[in-house]
This record gives C-alpha cells, structure tokens and sequence, in this order.
C-alpha cells in the first residue's frame, strides 16, 4: 500500500511539473478565439500563442486581442495617421511574422513618404466577412478607436446572405423583410458554440482550457480531422507528402450578383462620415468582379490587388506569393514575398490618393 500510495503521489507530481513546462514553453498555448456573448468569436487578450507556417515564431495578443502592436484606442497626436483594417484571415495574416505583415511595411513606407507616423490596427480575422465586420466595427470599434482611414477587405463571400448559409462564428447582420439591418445570432446553434457552454458549465470540466492535457487532446483531434489519423501519427511512414495544389483553394464567382443585403452592408460602411471608407479588392481566393463594378459604379474609394498579382505571382515576377516553402504548403493566404508586395502597393495608392481622403481626424 505505502508503494502504491508512494507511485500515485510522484505520478501526480510529474503530471502538474509536466503540465507547467508545456505551458511556459508555450507548446500547449490555449485556442486564441473564444466566444463573446454580444460579439460572437474573438482573439482572447494577453495570450500567447505560437506559429509554424512560415517560420516558427512566438507572439502575443494585445490588450483587445490584436496581432503585432498594441495601440492605445485614442490618437495621442491628431497628426498621426491611422489605419483600420477589417477583414479576414488575409487582413488577419497570421501565417507570417509580424514584422513581416503588410501593415508593419505600410506603417514604415507611408510614414516616411508622409513625414509622419502611421499606425494600423489591425482587426482582421479569420471567416470573416461583411456581414460580420460591418456589425463589429458600427456597434464596437467605431465607439472605442479614432481611425482616419478603414480598410475593408471584400471578397466574393460578401456576396450572399451567409448568416443562414453557414456556420460563420460571429454576430452579424441580416436583413428583414422590410429591408431593415437587423441583428442575427446565428452562430449560437453551431456545435461548436454548444459544447463550449456546455463545458464551462460543467463543474469539473469548466477550467478545461487551463490544461495543458485538453489543449494537447484538442490540437491532437484538429490535425487528425484534417490529415486523418494514419497520416498525422505515422507521416511519411504512411504516405508521401502531398503539395496541395493552388487549384483547390480558388475559383470564380464572376456570374453571381450582389445580394441586397450585401449593397445595404457596403453603402451603410460607407457612409460612415468619421473616416474615410476604403475598398480592399482582391481575386483570391475567390474572384468576384461583380464587386469592382459595384464599387466603381457607386464611385467608392477601392483600392485593387489584383493589379499586385499575376495570377498567383507577384507582377513582374516568378515569385509564388501563395506558397509557404517552410512546409511546402500552398495555404491560401499571402506568404512574406505576398505581403511585401501587397504592403508596397498599398502604400503607393493611399500616397497617390491621399489628398482625396477625407479625414477630419487627422491634421494635415
């Protein structure tokens, strides 16, 4: 008995010492994203988290939950200019480092061009789309940051009533039958949002995210989901790695129209009179050319990354700017040479136009 007693006590006592090295190693970091009872899903504030896409970097979120910086929601100089950006994963750009974000090069070309400082606050984030960020920024960021400039990246998932299509994990608006804005919750019934309750609900499993054991069993469970279970555990032993091709993340939408919803969500956005509102247009993954001719046809502020690109390549080049040589990946986002690409076009186009914006924040 004083053995078994013995073996028990130095299991317990390794678990915790084992259970504490995978959290300050930050290899069992919690899930970013949780899930607000107004907002839907959101970046945890304070947190530390770890990537692997294009390099292994260690990083941390803001007080709000952002990426990279960690501005203070009030200007503290009216000369400053500053840059809102909304959007998804693409805005988002957690596969890169930060310093190697399109915002960081826009913050440090643009601010030299203008001979001041420029500062972006980045709220991208991942499944994003109009009728979401619409909603986030009206009810929330418009309320608590001064911006002189909001980016809104558009893509061909603006296009449809997504709400009710899809399991998108945020508030986000809707339209009655009166073509009034209203507000829908949709995401409360997604499986995802049920278990989370369900466990914080539950005495003995509501600090479940506080070990380091749940977040290995989940991480586990994710890849698994997506590799299968032979390729996660065994990798090569159990097949070759595959380079997925940049065919199965992009296609066209170019006969689809712009649902009423969606016109009501970009004219709203627009006509907020405290920035200047900016279209952020790309191609990929999805192309849309409906969008363009929308804008254009309104005479809106938009700024086209298409013209950055070749097809996947940076224009005038051979350079892949969707592919992740560090795990031979095309993942559907922007790697560091797309980044770089797309920071340097953007400063071009706000320098070419920024006499035309209108900024009432900001002193020129």
């Amino acid at each position: 008995m004083k053995n078994f007693l013995l073996f028990i006590f130095s299991l317990l006592v390794t678990l915790v010492c084992l259970d504490i090295f995978l959290k300050q190693t930050r290899i069992t970091a919690p899930t970013i994203k949780y899930y607000d009872e107004k907002y839907g899903s959101l970046n945890r504030a304070n947190m530390k988290y770890f990537k692997s896409v294009e390099g292994l970097f260690f990083g941390n979120t803001n007080y709000d939950g952002r990426f990279r910086e960690n501005y203070a929601p009030r200007k503290s100089d009216k000369r400053t200019l500053r840059i809102l950006l909304l959007g998804d994963s693409f805005a988002e750009g957690i596969d890169v480092f930060p310093k190697n974000h399109f915002a960081q090069i826009v913050e440090d070309s643009l601010g030299k061009k203008l001979g001041r400082k420029v500062e972006v606050i980045n709220y991208g984030k991942g499944n994003s789309t109009i009728h979401s960020s619409s909603y986030f920024f009206l009810n929330y960021l418009s309320k608590k940051y001064d911006v002189d400039l909001v980016f809104i990246f558009a893509d061909g998932r603006d296009l449809y009533n997504m709400p009710y299509k899809t399991s998108l994990p945020s508030t986000c608006y809707v339209m009655d039958s009166n073509n009034h804005l209203i507000v829908s919750d949709y995401w409360k019934q997604s499986p995802e949002y049920r278990i989370s309750v369900k466990l914080a609900n539950t005495p003995v499993l509501k600090y479940y995210e506080d070990l380091a054991y749940f977040r290995l069993l989940y991480r586990a469970y994710a890849r698994v989901k997506i590799n299968g279970f032979g390729a996660q555990t065994l990798g090569k032993l159990w097949a070759a790695p595959k380079l997925q091709s940049e065919k199965n993340y992009t296609y066209n939408i170019a006969n689809e129209e712009i649902c009423p919803l969606t016109q009501k969500l970009y004219d709203t956005m627009y006509s907020y009179d405290k920035a200047q509102v900016v279209f952020i247009l790309r191609n990929k993954p999805i192309n849309a050319p409906v969008i363009l001719e929308y804008v254009k046809s309104k005479n809106y502020q938009y700024i086209n990354l298409a013209d950055t690109f070749d097809n996947f390549n940076i224009k005038g080049t051979k350079i892949d700017a969707y592919y992740f040589k560090a795990t031979n990946t095309y993942g559907g986002h922007w790697n560091n040479e797309g980044h770089e690409a797309v920071g340097n076009y953007l400063v071009h186009q706000i320098y070419k136009n920024f006499e035309n914006y209108k900024m009432p924040g900001l002193e020129k």
